[in-house]
């Protein structure tokens, strides 16, 4: 790793001390000298900073070049005027020229001493001071502190930087002492990246969100999506899980589809990316990101723009001298809210409570049982001993109380009190350390950068490690342009089984540690892991009067969670190197021809081994199981063409900006998986020690055609108009209909540039925009228009005959499959006030996606049941707002801001006959409808209108009394639900009629908000994320609430129904162990609401003096800390109120154990040399 870091320094140093320039034509006769300062931009991509009155944009020049160096035509151009310039990366900087004529002042001299700071309080280095038309002047020092001797008292000192704006004081201003210099908003204009090129964000007439490096600064983030948490209106950034090294769940303006993806396309540097795992990426590379969140703006990527477009730009190189800089952290990991659960004693009494109710029960219908046969019913109590018990109910070992919670029982001291999430949880180390070097000329320009992190995850033996690094290369040779991107990584990921239901092929982890009962120990005295819960142990014993030995099964059979995540072996390997090359010629200055070629290649290789050392489940001695071993392997490899022209033009006020061009990409995916058991020891887990017992491989692959084409026109900077098309080609739809178009149309007026509006001094700017664009979704299945084959085995003649394989159809091909298509209409304003202090926005839109891909039912005749057609539709309208102000009181700079987004969905087609489509959930009983006039995957559940308090409600329910089945409902007793009659019928079919649609995942509104204040090199920054109105559907509550007594169960189970005079909370059911009238059925008692507010980073900066710095060589030190996810108000009882075990838009919002999310602190330090 040294050698790599060594080797790339000293390329950028050797690259750095190249020097060249660009060229320039030209034949201007009387214009402005702003004309000529756009036409230079429009050739070289420069832009012309310059402050007034040091410039004067409004001067008439004339001026003629052909091909000549960008230096010599500045010399030219400024010839007359007391002006230099300097070449950047992205501008060309003028500034007061030194006079080469010494002016003679009258009166008398004096010296001047002062200091030069920016808005931050922070000293300017090298700041020019000079007295105005002479040549007496210098720059400031390390501190910023400047003296001028001689001055005449009657003289201007001009004070000047790049990008600052210029102040002139007389020479007997006091000012002069502290002197601060105010960032030039018109040289700094911002430009935003859009599809294929970038546009200034004064003229941007779509909806797009921006991010900054500058706004990400002091978070310790892992990925880029963690740092849009919040920031972006319309952009909804979800963190479902806090695995290490997860990615997160980006909507952009709500659910637009049925079946296929909902994930917006991401393009790196102008690539689109193959695999969207963005842990991959090191934040610290990224320059900007910008969403293009409507149909307009994101319909230049046709096919792949419907879920919105993520546009990243890495850091480029800048001209000067090699810049090194270092950013690391150091942090720590807890997990962010644990689950209140009853502890032993508590466990005990409801255990107690369980099976003494079961008892009852059951003793009354073994008496009926009796009475009916005219015999003397038994006599019973719930003071019975377990023998008697099981000698009444015939052995029913539900009836007894386990013998190990009795010392709980009787309240001794002293015994296990296990917190089992405790045990699996840790306080979690985190380390990121990141070089990266730029610098260069005129001619070349380099970023290159390596980077280290290390995560561990909060559960044990969970850990992440990444190491990347990038290198970016831009090269200038008089009319040609090349450059590179390219960044290699490798990523190592320890998982553990952490979700889903307990016990799930040696999984659930989260699960089974909530399950897992507090009597028991995690560890025997001899320090193996405890199996004791695993079933059938000789805890369950009974011994009857006549000395036989009853075993039974006291608790549900529950793995050892910590042995869960510390015995198993879950490792993926994965390496992946992305890029892309590009070259540029200008065949005139208004002409640009640009082809590039991109790649995207990752691959994977995953291994897990089982062993022997956990039990077979649910058998007594808990016996030794099979190992198991699987090897999974997956190679992608995508590549991307493409070629662009490009043409500028002004003439008068008006401005013409086209683009044309083409595009192909092919992406082939491969894939194996073996496994294997038999293995005779522990210690070797690879494949080749066990017996392989089955496996397959796979491989499948896509290949896109496109031709592009926008128009973009601007009239003074006051009316704007763009016009764009896009046609795709894809292999993966029907042979008819291969081929989709995907036109967009935008235009804008800036009213402030009208003279009614002149009046109204504190409106800086203000633009309104309409547009309207058609995108599609590529995310489907690669052969979804294709009728598919699958290999079988058939048992061909006799009984004794050997399979065979044979091939036989397994989908129906449908040559008409077509894109889904949106089309979305956006009309929006943005706004600047009291000089640019308070920015505004605000965004109204309405979108419908047509042409949904749905499975329809094919008469059996046909050989299928269903075939995938294009026959749905679904709209989303919404609004978004947001508003951001930036103030400077002396030394205090602060800003705020805020954005909330509003997304309405509504199902409105779903083909011939509208059918409900049904969908089930993780557990039975739980289902999601998408029906029309609602919303996507709405939870449809029984709904529980409270808890019988008394036997005459119970004989008085619909479902006692009325029901002819009772639909199991015949048990019912006092504590148990009352459900609702739905439809009125007056007969309780809680498992088909009686459901309702009771809630749903998406959020009424999003919305976020934060602060930044700076005050003499402290800084300090807070950023709030919040959902307001969305439902879960936590299928946790099934069973951390059955009040069994089998289980371990939420803190609240204390407050259950006990008895007509201790109601508990009126929502809480009887603990019983099986007769519980289907309280265990989903419905509405699982349904929460998910709200929350979550302040997701708080940091706390120092920047150091430069006067401090000076004597190591450090040109800036920044030292930091840092809390993520500190605290989340919300009362959704579950882990994370993002919480989602699946992301398909039917079935979401589903609780059923999730890897919780992290609490993180972290020191950090950010240093440039």
């Amino acid at each position: 790793m040294k050698h790599r870091i060594l080797f790339v320094l000293l390329f950028c140093f050797a690259v750095c001390s190249a020097v060249s320039a660009q060229e320039v034509s030209m034949n201007f006769r009387q214009v402005k000298l702003e004309k000529v300062f756009d036409t230079i931009t429009q050739q070289t991509g420069l832009t012309v900073a310059y402050s007034r009155p040091t410039v004067n944009p409004g001067k008439i020049v004339s001026i003629q070049a052909d091909k000549e160096e960008i230096s010599k035509f500045l010399r030219r151009l400024l010839a007359d005027m007391d002006v230099d310039f300097e070449i950047g990366e992205t501008k060309i900087y003028l500034k007061a020229k030194v006079a080469s004529d010494t002016t003679k002042q009258s009166g008398k001299t004096k010296n001047i001493s002062g200091t030069v700071i920016d808005q931050n309080g922070e000293p300017v280095i090298g700041a020019s001071v000079i007295v105005k038309g002479t040549t007496n002047g210098l720059i400031t020092d390390m501190d910023g502190n400047y003296t001028l001797t001689d001055v005449p008292e009657d003289a201007v000192i001009s004070i000047s930087y790049i990008g600052y704006q210029t102040v002139e004081l007389k020479a007997d201003n006091k000012a002069l002492a502290k002197v601060t210099l105010k960032e030039d908003s018109e040289l700094l204009e911002e430009v935003v990246v859009v599809g294929y090129g970038v546009q200034k964000k004064r003229d941007v007439t779509t909806a797009i969100a921006s991010l900054r490096a500058s706004d990400m600064k002091g978070q310790p983030v892992t990925s880029m999506a963690e740092a849009m948490v919040g920031r972006m209106p319309g952009v909804q950034v979800s963190q479902s899980t806090g695995a290490p090294g997860s990615s997160l769940q980006i909507k952009v303006r709500g659910t637009g589809t049925i079946t296929a993806g909902t994930s917006p396309l991401y393009v790196v540097d102008g690539v689109p990316l193959a695999q969207e795992q963005l842990n991959t990426f090191n934040m610290n590379d990224v320059e900007s990101i910008e969403v293009l969140k409507d149909a307009s703006s994101a319909a230049i990527y046709g096919s792949r723009g419907s879920n919105g477009v993520v546009l990243i730009t890495t850091k480029k190189g800048e001209e000067g001298r090699a810049t090194v800089s270092y950013n690391g952290y150091y942090g720590w990991q807890t997990v962010s809210k644990k689950i209140d659960m009853l502890n032993a004693y508590e466990y005990a009494d409801l255990v107690n409570d369980a099976r003494n109710n079961t008892y009852i029960d059951k003793m009354e219908s073994v008496n009926r049982k009796l009475i009916a046969q005219n015999k003397t019913p038994l006599p019973y109590n719930i003071s019975d001993d377990n023998a008697v018990r099981l000698q009444n109910t015939n052995n029913d070992y539900n009836t007894i109380v386990p013998i190990e919670i009795l010392p709980y029982l009787r309240g001794e001291k002293g015994l296990i009190d296990t917190d089992w999430q405790d045990e699996i949880f840790r306080t979690a180390g985190m380390q990121s350390h990141s070089v990266s070097v730029s610098g260069g000329s005129q001619k070349i320009k380099y970023y290159a950068s390596v980077d280290y992190l290390s995560q561990e995850g909060v559960i044990v033996n969970s850990d992440f490690t990444r190491y990347s690094s990038r290198f970016n290369l831009d090269v200038t040779e008089g009319i040609f342009k090349f450059g590179l991107s390219l960044s290699p990584s490798v990523t190592i990921e320890n998982a553990v089984n952490s979700d889903g239901a307990y016990n799930s092929n040696g999984g659930g982890i989260i699960a089974s540690a909530l399950h897992s009962a507090p009597i028991f120990p995690v560890y025997n005295p001899d320090g193996s892991f405890s199996f004791i819960q695993n079933a059938w142990s000789s805890n369950t014993q009974t011994v009857l009067p006549n000395g036989t030995v009853r075993k039974g099964n006291s608790q549900t059979q529950v793995w050892n969670p910590v042995a869960l995540a510390m015995l198993q072996k879950d490792e993926t390997k994965a390496s992946r190197i992305f890029g892309n090359v590009y070259g540029e010629v200008a065949f005139m200055p208004e002409l640009k021809y640009r082809a590039n070629f991109g790649v995207d290649i990752y691959s994977s290789s995953r291994d897990t081994f089982r062993p022997s050392t956990i039990p077979i489940s649910n058998t007594e001695g808990n016996p030794e199981s099979v190992p198991e071993a699987t090897a999974r392997t997956g190679k992608m490899y995508n590549w991307l063409f493409e070629q662009t022209m490009n043409y500028n033009k002004e003439v008068g006020g008006h401005s013409f900006s086209a683009l044309a061009g083409w595009t192909m990409q092919y992406q082939r995916d491969e894939s194996t998986y073996a496994f294997a058991n038999g293995f005779i020891t522990n210690t070797v887990p690879t494949l080749n020690a066990g017996t392989v017992t089955r496996g397959n491989t796979q491989a499948s692959e896509w290949a896109l055609l496109s031709g592009l084409a926008r128009l973009q026109y601007n009239y003074k900077g006051k009316y704007m108009l763009t016009g764009a098309i896009r046609a795709d080609g894809a292999s993966r739809f029907g042979k008819h209909n291969r081929w989709g178009w995907f036109p967009s149309i935008s235009a804008g007026w800036r009213m402030t540039e009208e003279k009614f509006m002149k009046s109204l001094s504190f409106v800086d700017d203000l633009k309104l925009r309409a547009s309207y664009g058609l995108t599609g979704n590529f995310r489907i299945p690669n052969y979804g228009a294709q009728g598919e084959v699958a290999y079988l085995s058939y048992v061909l003649g006799g009984s004794s005959a050997e399979a065979v394989k044979g091939a036989a159809p397994k989908s129906m091909p449908n040559p008409e499959l077509r894109w889904e298509k949106t089309a979305q209409v956006n009309v929006g304003f943005d706004a600047s006030l009291f000089k640019n202090r308070l920015t505004l926005g605000l965004d109204v839109y309405n979108s419908n996606t047509y042409d949904l891909l749905l499975n329809v039912p094919v008469p059996m005749m046909t050989g299928y049941s269903t075939r995938l057609e294009n026959i749905g539709k679904v709209n989303n309208k919404g609004v978004e707002f947001n508003i951001a102000t930036n103030q400077k009181t002396g030394d205090l700079n602060w800003s705020l801001y805020f954005n909330i987004s509003k997304n309405i969905n509504e199902v409105k087609e779903l083909g011939p006959g509208n059918a409900d489509i049904i969908s089930s959930g993780s557990v039975s009983n739980a289902y999601f409808i998408t029906r029309v006039g609602e919303a996507i995957g709405s939870y449809y559940l029984p709904i529980v209108e409270g808890v019988y308090k008394n036997q005459a409600e119970v004989d008085a329910a619909l479902h006692y009394k009325d029901s002819p089945t009772n639909y199991g409902l015949a048990d019912t007793k006092p504590g148990d639900f009352k459900f609702k009659d739905v439809n009125g019928d007056k007969i309780l079919d809680i498992s088909d009629t009686d459901r309702a649609i009771v809630g749903n995942y998406m959020p009424d509104f999003t919305y976020g908000f934060g602060a930044t204040l700076a005050w003499k090199g402290v800084d300090f920054g807070i950023v709030f994320q919040g959902v307001q109105g969305n439902e879960i559907l936590n299928l946790s509550r099934r069973y951390f609430y059955n009040h069994e007594g089998n289980m371990n169960n939420y803190k609240g189970a204390v407050n259950r129904w006990k008895s007509e005079d201790n109601p508990g909370s009126g929502m809480n059911v009887r603990a019983n162990r099986v007769s519980k009238g289907q309280n265990g059925i989903t419905s509405t008692w699982h349904v929460e609401d998910g709200s929350y507010l979550r302040i997701k980073n708080i940091s706390l900066g120092y920047t150091l003096p430069e006067s401090w710095l000076r004597k190591v060589y450090l040109k800036s030190a920044r030292i930091y800390c840092s809390v993520q996810n500190p605290f989340t108000f919300t009362s959704y009882e579950g882990y994370n109120p993002e919480v989602s075990n699946r992301t398909a838009a039917t079935t979401n919002g589903e609780d059923y154990g999730v890897y919780p999310l992290a609490r993180t602190t972290s020191i950090g330090v950010n240093l440039t040399f």
